[in-house]
């Protein structure tokens, strides 16, 4: 630690770092360059701009587990805002960076890249691009200016100082930056962070214009300077532009003087579902609605339109609530970029251990604008959107030439967005299935699958349980022998005796039938009781060769099955019918008792088949609907799962 006094008003100056060169005197703001112990006082540095960073001068924190004090800052603005950069020294006396950007955070240190870097000029957002041997996408193209520094820094900023700037990030939320402010460009690598893990103290209080403890952040009103209707910024310092719903001015709610940035027509003036101002907790955190806009695109000459709500909260950052044909989802960028592949109905993208698939790739624009957003908006603002889903998730890339942004959205039912935010109006009607909403026939299949192999094993006990008690005994077998003499003639069996509990019983005919048929009446008789059970059954065989090959058809032998047949003493009353001079028919019958049968068994399984057949029909039905909204109308997605 090294201390000096300003060569200005005379105040000590210290330096916490032995590599800062630069400081801002808290006492005069004289702008001072050291050179070892003199201090050269090269002008005053530029007001910062107001914001609403929670973080100063003295903030400490933790990164890695290492303790860190914050000494210095670079304040930029850039096309969506203030931009801070603040200069950490580490108790270990290495230095590194901590971005801050619209609530996002990311810890950086100065690096000497492996790879050769392409100018800017040739980066478009979107591109991948090797570094350090990891393969990262540009995320933003911007050229900042500097505002103004504080503290002490190593290196020579002042106002008006132009960086331009790459933003890229990587799988793992690690992070970079390539300043092209300097030849060869700078590059500065570390990964994305959560404000709570940083374990930050020493922060400053921020009270934003209207901000009461116990009654939240309260809008400030003011008078719209193109057409003098009232207007409320619900939150100041956040945000850069309000949209006026009256005369369709777009204002700098930065400017002190409130100056319009653009103005526009709408043919429709559209009102959001969900009123400016409305609060609703949604993933257990209370936002507030400050924006609405539409995005509109053409297919085949046809324009689709839908809304977009900007929630926001002071300490969660900015959420989005989109509807399309009464379909929403809440939306947050992601903290890396999913992994994508292939192109067309081939797209893949990867991220968070699941697997998304291509929806769609569309042209779009922003149609209409209401309320606050946190970046210069304009109607006509045009992008491509590529959508990726995995129900009840989607992935969106919005990209521009300078921008690629990632998004994960997650399905909401109107109802909780109705209870929410306490709303008097119904929200819109549903029309056909949304995107990424969640299929009812997915979250019933885990219960469906389950109650399908309970009812299968069940079947399965019960068949295997026949199959051991069933007694399968030969009960009686006895020859008879039919020819002219036996016609109209009634022959009977021997009698036989069955007993235990009601069971089947099969009658097996065995016969020696060449090119020749007969039909036999059989009935069981019980002797004592008279109760008859009668069947017919007709036997054929034929064969022969045909051109060399032999040929048969029919069989000589039957099978027939009566049903729980009760015990008793029972002959088999036989009567034949043959062809006119037929030969002599010969059959043995064999009475088996309570044989044990697959056929009750195999039509149970049949019908217990038809109930998933009926459910995987329903699934593909509802997916087929979903993708008829897709690029691939007529790619209905069958599910991979077997139920």
């Amino acid at each position: 630690m090294k201390t000096a006094n300003c060569p200005s008003c005379g105040a000590t100056i210290t330096f916490q770092s032995v590599v800062s060169i630069l400081t801002v005197c808290d006492y005069c703001k004289s702008t001072l360059i050291r050179h070892d112990l003199e201090l050269e006082n090269i002008g005053k540095m530029a007001e910062l701009l107001p914001d609403p960073s929670p973080i100063q001068l003295g903030t400490e924190g933790v990164y890695r587990k290492t303790r860190f004090t914050v000494v210095g800052r670079i304040q930029l603005r850039y096309g969506q805002g203030i931009w801070n950069e603040w200069y950490l020294l580490f108790e270990n006396q290495r230095s590194g960076w901590l971005g801050e950007t619209l609530g996002n955070y990311a810890v950086t240190a100065l690096i000497q890249p492996s790879e050769p870097l392409p100018p800017f000029a040739e980066l478009r957002a979107g591109q991948n691009l090797a570094l350090k041997g990891r393969a990262f996408q540009v995320t933003h193209i911007e050229t900042a200016r500097c505002i103004a520094g504080e503290g002490e820094l190593p290196i020579r900023v002042g106002p008006g100082y132009d960086a331009p700037v790459v933003d890229l990030q990587a799988a793992g939320q690690v992070f970079a930056t390539l300043d092209y402010s300097e030849d060869p460009p700078l590059v500065f690598l570390g990964e994305q962070v959560r404000f709570d893990d940083l374990k930050l103290s020493r922060l400053r209080e921020v009270m934003p214009v209207g901000w009461e403890p116990d009654a939240g952040i309260q809008a400030q009103s003011f008078q719209c300077p193109g057409c003098g209707s009232s207007l409320s910024i619900r939150a100041k310092g956040h945000t850069e532009t309000l949209a006026c719903g009256t005369c369709g001015s777009i204002i700098d709610i930065t400017d002190d003087n409130f100056r319009i940035l653009s103005r526009f027509n709408a043919r429709i003036k559209h009102q959001p579902a969900i009123p400016l101002g409305s609060r609703g907790p949604l993933a257990e955190v209370e936002y507030e609605v400050i924006g609405y806009l539409r995005r509109t695109m053409r297919v085949e000459g046809i324009e689709y339109d839908w809304s977009e709500h900007l929630l926001f909260h002071r300490e969660q950052g900015f959420r989005w609530l989109v509807e399309y044909n009464g379909h929403w989802s809440l939306v947050q960028t992601t903290i890396e970029p999913p992994l994508a592949t292939g192109y067309g109905a081939a797209g893949r993208a990867h991220y968070q251990d699941r697997q998304y698939r291509h929806f769609q790739t569309c042209q779009a624009e922003v149609s209409y604008v209401l309320g606050e957003f946190y970046w210069r908006v304009r109607v006509g603002e045009p992008c491509e959107i590529r959508d990726y889903i995995a129900p009840p998730w989607q992935l969106s890339l919005e990209l521009t030439p300078k921008e690629a942004v990632w998004s994960q959205a997650e399905y909401i039912e109107p109802e909780t967005i109705q209870t929410a935010f306490q709303l008097d109006e119904p929200l819109p009607t549903r029309i056909g299935i949304g995107a990424n909403q969640p299929s009812p026939y997915e979250t019933q299949r885990p219960k469906f699958r389950r109650l399908f192999w309970l009812f299968l094993g069940l079947l399965a006990l019960g068949q295997l349980a026949t199959l051991i008690l069933s007694v399968d005994r030969k009960v009686h077998q006895q020859t008879f022998v039919f020819n002219a003499d036996t016609k109209d003639k009634t022959l009977d069996s021997e009698p036989f005796a069955l007993s235990g509990r009601p069971s089947n019983l099969v009658i097996k005919t065995q016969s020696n039938l060449n090119n020749n048929w007969i039909y036999l009446d059989l009935a069981l008789i019980e002797r004592d009781s008279g109760v008859s059970h009668a069947i017919g059954r007709e036997l054929s065989y034929y064969a022969g060769v045909d051109d060399g090959e032999r040929w048969s058809e029919g069989n000589a032998s039957d099978e027939a099955v009566l049903p729980a047949i009760p015990a008793g003493l029972y002959s088999l009353s036989i009567e034949a019918e043959l062809p006119p001079g037929a030969p002599t028919v010969t059959c043995t019958f064999t009475i088996l008792r309570d044989v044990p049968s697959w056929a009750n068994f195999f039509l149970a399984l049949l019908g217990l088949l038809i109930v998933p057949i009926i459910f995987r029909w329903r699934a593909w039905a509802f997916e087929r609907a979903r993708w008829a909204e897709s690029d691939y109308s007529t790619a209905g997605k069958d599910s991979d799962d077997d139920d």
